[in-house]
């Protein structure tokens, strides 16, 4: 491409897993400019020489441009450029050589930078080229070719029987917190699983209360997310009847029809709107003032008019995408699995609603061993002003937060007040290990349930010993960490650290913090997690805490709002850059 040639005065080879060769070549007369030649060839090195070839031995100059594309739509492509018939402005023979490689979006993101770059890169989503940009990828304009809506798929009998497809609506809300499982691919490596990410985001909203159904539902459907769409089209092979309800696009649903009319799908469009791929075709590198090759900026130029031009719609019409208008053609308007209409759009969203919902669902999807710590001293039998005291209204967050760990997650439970196991002032209720694990008569899981039922019920009584409480805490998941999971404390109280006049000292603040940054490891880290309640928790006191080892404090002014914080604390399951 003559941004790279003009930066570094050479042509480079390019090394890139190959779905075809389209070689376009059209010669112009010096006089007049009329189109002598104009071919198309696919094939591989083994295959005989064609017309083209021959044409492209006649060459007095070919380009060479590479498109990088979504594995969705590359195919598509090498159809549109093979029937792309490009105007030509140089003087004798010129013939264009495009190589189209099918590569995933994410992965292709992280090369565009680099010396290995296409000419023109073609994701799934604007989504990717934002990300790129902020990367400092050397991107053109970004033009459209194809539009595709995301939404729910779901085998066409189980539409019909359990969703009351064709005619009841459907919601994004629904859906994610209703008994049907739900699949997504991950978000992190897949546009299918990102773009409904951002969709849920977008329909729960960004008051309190719906960051807190937010996690709920992120939570819920971590544990059932599949590698990519294609697995999830399997499972419906599989079984349609087990299949889970799973996000892909519009266009795989006919695709998928189309070579697997035993099993249909059907699509369905969520009421509050959706998310929609737009294909985009960008231009990789800027032509400098030094270029050796003139030409190639026209040239890498026509093949995107090709891509992006009138004769493309047909070719993705045929394929089932929507043209980059949102118009559908004949593919999508005679089956019944999809609706002719373009459904309502979602906004585009920010870079960093981006941002934050990917640190949301890798917080969430990640493996937790966590401790849970929670103040019993005399205090928390106070209901300000409310009908449940603090300890019950802990309880309840309790209960609700036992609800989201995946059974491969592993949790203990701490009570703590001077009064509990002098001169400890701690005790373990149920010691970590995997929810599933058999403790007593049943799992871990119904151990904690039991306990955390029975909290209103125990002593509650003494003071607060929050600082050697803590530090007991931190020592017992340190001494059996695991490295392949997030490892924190969690810890709730209303109060200060404290004792009685006639009790014997214990540690200070000072004194914790220097021990705590003494052992803190950033190879092993161990998050204190600070969950203030009411109005007379010691908040600075427990900013420093969770501070020393890149964890947040959160206080709950309203004890009744403990839930919600404590699903909030939840997303601190990843652990900051600075730990």
């Amino acid at each position: 491409m003559s941004g790279r040639h003009s930066q570094r005065g050479r042509h480079r080879r390019r090394r890139s897993t190959r779905l075809g060769v389209v070689v376009i070549i059209f010669a112009l007369l010096a006089a007049g400019g009329a189109v002598l030649a104009r071919d198309a060839l696919f094939g591989t090195d083994d295959e005989p020489p064609t017309e083209a070839a021959d044409s492209q031995a006649q060459c007095e100059h070919v380009h060479e441009v590479t498109v990088v594309a979504a594995p969705t739509i590359a195919p598509v492509l090498d159809d549109i450029l093979a029937a792309a018939e490009p105007d030509g402005t140089s003087e004798g023979v010129t013939c264009i050589s495009v190589d189209v490689s099918s590569v995933p979006s994410s992965v292709a993101v992280e090369t565009l930078a680099g010396d290995d770059g296409p000419d023109v890169w073609v994701p799934e989503s604007s989504l990717w080229v934002a990300r790129a940009a902020e990367a400092g990828a050397p991107l053109g304009e970004a033009r459209p070719i194809a539009t595709s809506p995301l939404v729910m798929v779901a085998p066409q009998d189980v539409a019909r029987d359990q969703l009351g497809w064709p005619d009841a609506e459907f919601a994004w809300t629904d859906a994610l917190a209703g008994e049907a499982t739900v699949a997504i691919a991950d978000p992190m490596s897949t546009t299918e699983g990102l773009a409904t990410l951002l969709a849920v985001q977008a329909a729960v909203g960004d008051s309190e209360d719906a960051q807190t159904r937010l996690v709920e539902t992120l939570t819920t459907v971590s544990r059932s997310a599949v590698g990519d769409v294609g697995e999830a089209y399997g499972q419906v092979l599989d079984d349609p009847g087990a299949a889970p309800l799973f996000t892909a696009t519009e266009q795989s649903v006919l695709s998928h029809n189309s070579s697997n009319p035993d099993h249909p799908v059907v699509a369905l469009y969520p009421a509050e709107g959706t998310a929609i791929l737009d294909y985009p075709a960008v231009e990789v590198g800027v032509a400098g003032d030094n270029s050796q090759d003139e030409a190639e900026p026209a040239v890498v130029a026509q093949v995107v008019d090709a891509l992006t031009g009138a004769g493309a719609v047909g070719v993705l019409h045929d394929a089932g995408f929507r043209g980059p208008d949102g118009v559908a053609g004949a593919a999508a308007e005679s089956s019944d699995a999809v609706q002719a209409q373009m459904p309502a759009v979602m906004d585009t969203p920010e870079p960093e609603a981006v941002r934050a919902a990917l640190r949301h669902w890798a917080a969430l999807s990640l493996e937790m061993r966590m401790l849970a710590v929670i103040d019993v001293s005399g205090s928390m039998w106070e209901t300000d002003g409310g009908e449940e005291t603090r300890i019950e209204l802990v309880r309840d967050a309790n209960l609700a937060a036992l609800e989201l760990i995946p059974p491969t997650g592993e949790l203990g439970l701490w009570v703590f007040s001077t009064e509990e196991d002098p001169p400890n002032h701690w005790r373990e209720l149920v010691d970590i290990g995997p929810l599933t694990e058999e403790v007593g008569d049943g799992t871990r899981r119904d151990a904690l349930t039991e306990q955390t039922l029975g909290l209103p019920d125990s002593e509650v009584r003494g003071w607060t010993a929050l600082y050697d409480t803590m530090w007991a805490a931190y020592q017992e998941v340190r001494d059996g960490y695991d490295p392949n999971k997030v490892n924190s404390v969690v810890l709730l109280t209303d109060g200060t650290d404290e004792r009685a006049p006639d009790m014997a000292p214990g540690m200070d603040l000072d004194t914790l913090l220097t021990q705590l940054q003494a052992q803190h490891d950033p190879a092993r880290p161990i998050l204190l997690i600070t969950i203030g309640i009411g109005p007379e928790a010691d908040m600075d006191a427990l900013r420093q805490i969770s501070e020393v080892t890149g964890s947040t404090a959160y206080q709950a002014e309203d004890p009744a709002d403990i839930q919600e914080i404590f699903f909030r604390a939840m997303l601190e399951r990843q652990c900051r850059p600075n730990c």
